[in-house]
């Protein structure tokens, strides 16, 4: 037994080595007390949209992972981007009606 505890002690130091320490993440530029938006919400105030994909990046550089995050931020980061697509899809419909002349 004390020869397969020594092998594994040291895959185990090895491990916590390479990965960032959670004492050493201060999570103080995290934030999560913006209020939940809806898509269309988003989609018609840009530059609060514009706040949330900021704060989403900082979220996603933490390195936490997703399912640690609260939900409030998942919800508010999947409408961001769905706003971003409805108005991207909107400006392209409104470009190839302005095409077509109608």
């Amino acid at each position: 037994m004390r020869r397969c505890l020594g092998p594994l002690v040291l895959t185990l130091l090895a491990i916590a080595g390479c990965s960032p320490s959670e004492k050493s993440q201060k999570g103080e530029d995290l934030r999560s007390d913006i209020p939940l938006r809806t898509i269309l919400y988003l989609s018609e105030h840009p530059d609060e949209a514009k706040e949330i994909q900021a704060m989403c990046d900082r979220w996603k550089g933490s390195q936490r992972p997703i399912s640690s995050w609260p939900s409030v931020v998942t919800q508010n980061c999947n409408n961001a981007d769905a706003a971003r697509l409805r108005n991207l899809q909107r400006d392209q419909r409104e470009r190839m009606k302005k095409q077509m002349g109608i």
